[in-house]
């Protein structure tokens, strides 16, 4: 039976099919596929090494796989990192999973790219990613990881183990833009299934430990409680936009405890972390009460601005300091610096969200509930 975790920070469903029995060590192995294990690969955070990542704006660094662009290293672990390819103006969590919440050297893959969808195809619609070499959807790239990182490459750019590499893949914000207002199932339905078909590729490439996350409450976006950057964005915001956006979320989300189900009974060498966005955001949004008792844990400044956002800061600042957090940008016709409003535009959140975002996955990869996270090294 899957149980629903939740801990002092109610974020994360774990769920995995746990086999116990007993078995020899197998090998980790490179470049692709083994045969099935009779218990899952999963050692513990401490053990991971290589983050593989796909996803839309909230996860993309700007990273740019084809050579003879730079590859992660040690000494450079988000390889060709773009410092303003996060939708954040900072770090998104991505980052600080690599280079503040992570127990080792992590060298981070990542495919993401802003506008991206499970499956354009699913929603019949053209996703806003523009110019994206293939990685306007999950299927591509999923495909661009395997053409790259993996046996079918004809030159693999680096090794890696099942054991000590993380899968994560955040879709689905664009999915629902582009389809809320049909409010079909069968679309949802279609998406779904996409979604199955691109784990079964990772899996039967290697892969073994995935993290996914889930749609956060995107009738809190400022975009449908306002129309904030509506018209910049083309999507027209009418009444009753809220609810069904709301709607769309809900059968959404309700469908990841099934995919993951499906896909751990399928394969018991497989552990599988879904991580709730969704209660996060509702939390931090709540009050500023509950907002400033996660930021507080990590060092952050307090938010006075949850549901609101300020246009002179949606499109961030390219100042150095204000992208690594080490300074707070401020426009004083905000009312407040960038760094205390939980939104930044109509769609995406600021980076002390996403460092709140990062801490708490990590905690319950962690195994830890209610404590906040060592950040000390950062």
């Amino acid at each position: 039976m899957h149980k629903l975790i939740r801990s002092a920070i109610p974020l994360l469903i774990s769920l995995s099919t746990l086999h116990l029995s007993a078995a020899a060590p197998t090998p980790d192995w490179q470049y692709g596929p083994q045969s099935p294990q009779p218990k899952t690969q999963w050692q513990g955070w401490d053990h991971i090494d290589k983050l593989f990542v796909f996803g839309a704006s909230y996860t993309g660094t700007g990273f740019n796989w084809l050579p003879p662009n730079p590859q992660p290293s040690p000494s450079n672990p988000l390889g060709n990192f773009v410092r303003s390819g996060t939708s954040s103006n900072g770090p998104n969590f991505i980052v600080h999973l690599t280079t503040v919440f992570n127990a080792s050297l992590i060298e981070t893959y990542n495919f993401a790219f802003a506008g991206a969808q499970i499956s354009a195809t699913a929603t019949s619609n053209t996703p806003y990613a523009k110019d994206s070499g293939g990685q306007n959807d999950m299927v591509g790239q999923v495909n661009s990881f395997i053409s790259s990182y993996t046996s079918t490459a004809q030159a693999p750019s680096t090794s890696w183990s099942a054991r000590s590499s993380l899968f994560i893949s955040f879709f689905g914000i664009n999915d629902i833009l582009a389809s809320y207002a049909r409010a079909d199932p069968s679309t949802t339905s279609r998406i779904f299934q996409s979604y199955r078909h691109n784990l079964e590729s990772l899996y039967l490439s290697g892969a073994r430990n995935f993290l996914i996350l889930n749609i956060p409450p995107m009738d809190l976006m400022p975009l449908f409680v306002s129309g904030f950057q509506a018209a910049e964005l083309h999507i027209p915001i009418t009444a009753g936009n809220s609810t069904l956006i709301r709607q769309a979320v809900e059968a959404f989300n309700g469908q990841f405890p099934t995919l993951v189900s499906n896909f751990e009974s399928s394969h018991p060498d497989v552990k599988v972390f879904i991580y709730d966005v969704h209660a996060l955001f509702h939390t931090m949004t709540a009050s500023s009460s509950s907002a400033n008792a996660l930021t507080s844990q990590y060092g952050l400044q307090p938010l006075q601005n949850l549901q609101t956002a300020c246009q002179y800061y949606t499109n961030g600042t390219t100042h150095p300091a204000d992208y690594l957090g080490q300074d707070d940008y401020v426009d004083e016709r905000c009312g407040g610096s960038m760094g205390t409003y939980f939104w930044l535009n109509g769609l995406h959140v600021t980076w002390p969200v996403h460092k709140v975002l990062a801490g708490g996955i990590v905690q319950q990869l962690k195994g830890i509930q209610g404590a906040a996270l060592d950040t000390a090294s950062e």
